[in-house]
C-alpha cells in the first residue's frame, strides 16, 4: 500500500510540474518578449539615428535577455502557480484529490520545491552572467551606438581616487581624447605625511601596453627631518597606474546590474577612498534576499488560486494575485530604501518583504486546508 502510496504521488507530482512548467516557460518567454520590445520602441530613435551596426543591435539585446530574464522570473513564477492551481481547482480535479486524502500542503509542495531551484537558479545568473551581459550591453549602447566617448559625455571633474599609499587628483577627464588635466599625486609616509607630490599638466593615454605618458612634469620632494623642499621639471614621465581610460568614464553606480562580488569590491574600494559606503549595504544583502522571492511567491498565490474551487470564477484570484505580487515590490523597494537611508539596519532592509510576504505566506497556507 505504502508503495501504491507513493507511485500515485509521483504521477500527481509530475502531472502538476508539467502545468507548471509549461505555464512558467510561457509567461518567462512573453514577458521577457515584451520587455525588449517596449526597450526597442524606447531607443529606436537612437538607433536609428546613429545608424548602428544591425548586428551590434542584434547582439545588445540578446546581451538584455539575462537582466530581463531575472527580472521577470517572480511574475512568471506568480502567474505559472496561479495558472497550475487556478485550473486544477476550476475543473474539480483539486476536489477529487481532497477526497482521496491528499492534502493542499502535498499539492504544494512541488511548486514551492520547484519555487525554491528557480531562486537558487536567479541567484547563480545574478553572480555569474547578469553583471557581464548588463556591463557589455551598457558599452555597447553607449559608447558603439551613442558614441558617448566621442561627444565628451563620459568627461567629468574634480575627481580623486586612492592606490596604497598615493593619492589621485585631477581636475578633468576629457572621454573624447582620453586626457586627464590638472593632474596630481601624492605620496604619503607615516600616516598622512607627504613625501613627494608630482604635478602634470596633462596626462595622456597611449595604449593598453605603453599606459599613461604624464606632459609637463614638475615633482616636489618633502624632507620631514629637515622640512626642506626639492623640486625637478621634465617634459614627459610615464604614470604606471593600473587604469584604462573607461575606468574614468563618468557612469552612474547601478547595483540592480552587478554581482555580489562587484558590489562587495566597489564598496571596499570607496572605503578605501575614504567615502561613506553605508548607503550601499542594503543593496549588497538584497543580493541574496531578492531571488528567494520565487520560493516565497508560491506560499502567497496557492491560496488565492483555490478560489475558483468555491467561487467558480478565476478573475477575483488573478486580481488578488497581481495585487499580493505588486505589493511585494513595494515592500521589499520601501525597505531597500529604508536601508539606503539607514533607518533600518541594511540586513533587515533586505528581508524585510521576504520575512513579511513569508509570514503571510505560511499563515495563508495553512489555512487554506479547510474544504472546498
Amino acid at each position: 500500500m505504502r508503495r501504491q502510496g507513493t507511485t500515485r504521488r509521483g504521477i500527481l507530482n509530475r502531472y502538476i510540474l508539467s502545468n507548471l512548467a509549461a505555464f512558467f516557460g510561457m509567461a518567462l518567454g512573453v514577458l521577457t518578449t515584451l520587455f525588449l520590445i517596449f526597450d526597442f520602441f524606447d531607443r529606436i530613435d537612437n538607433i536609428i539615428g546613429e545608424r548602428s551596426n544591425f548586428l551590434l543591435i542584434i547582439e545588445y539585446f540578446l546581451l538584455k535577455v539575462p537582466y530581463t530574464v531575472v527580472l521577470m522570473m517572480p511574475v512568471a513564477v506568480l502567474i505559472g502557480t496561479l495558472m497550475t492551481i487556478g485550473l486544477l481547482s476550476r475543473n474539480a480535479e483539486l476536489t477529487a484529490m481532497r477526497s482521496a486524502g491528499i492534502t493542499i500542503a502535498q499539492v504544494a509542495r512541488p511548486i514551492i520545491a520547484v519555487g525554491f531551484l528557480l531562486s537558487l537558479g536567479s541567484l547563480t545568473l545574478n553572480e555569474i552572467v547578469v553583471p557581464y551581459a548588463s556591463r557589455r550591453a551598457r558599452e555597447i549602447y553607449n559608447i558603439d551606438i551613442k558614441q558617448k566617448h566621442s561627444n565628451g559625455a563620459y568627461s567629468q571633474n574634480d575627481f580623486w581616487w586612492r592606490s596604497g599609499d598615493s593619492f589621485y587628483s585631477v581636475g578633468v577627464f576629457d572621454s573624447r581624447t582620453s586626457t586627464l588635466s590638472g593632474f596630481s599625486r601624492f605620496d604619503i609616509v607615516d600616516g598622512m605625511a607627504v613625501n613627494s607630490r608630482i604635478n602634470a599638466d596633462t596626462v595622456s593615454y597611449l595604449d593598453s601596453l605603453l599606459g599613461w605618458t604624464m606632459h609637463q612634469v614638475t615633482e616636489y620632494r618633502f624632507d620631514p627631518t629637515t622640512g626642506s623642499t626639492s623640486s625637478s621639471r621634465l617634459a614627459h614621465l610615464p604614470l604606471p597606474i593600473d587604469k584604462e581610460p573607461e575606468d574614468f568614464y563618468y557612469t552612474e553606480t547601478d547595483p540592480s546590474t552587478m554581482s555580489y562580488r562587484s558590489l562587495r569590491h566597489f564598496i571596499y574600494e570607496q572605503q578605501a577612498n575614504g567615502l561613506s559606503v553605508d548607503s550601499y549595504y542594503a543593496d549588497l544583502y538584497a543580493k541574496f534576499s531578492f531571488p528567494f522571492i520565487c520560493f516565497i511567491m508560491p506560499l502567497i498565490i496557492i491560496p488565492f488560486a483555490l478560489r475558483p474551487a468555491r467561487s467558480g470564477s478565476m478573475a477575483s484570484s488573478i486580481l488578488a494575485a497581481l495585487c499580493i505580487g505588486f505589493g511585494y515590490y513595494v515592500v521589499h523597494s520601501f525597505a531597500i530604501s529604508l536601508g539606503r537611508a539607514e533607518f533600518v539596519p541594511p540586513l533587515i532592509a533586505a528581508w524585510l518583504g521576504n520575512i513579511i510576504m513569508g509570514a503571510v505566506g505560511v499563515i495563508l497556507l495553512a489555512g487554506s486546508e479547510q474544504p472546498l
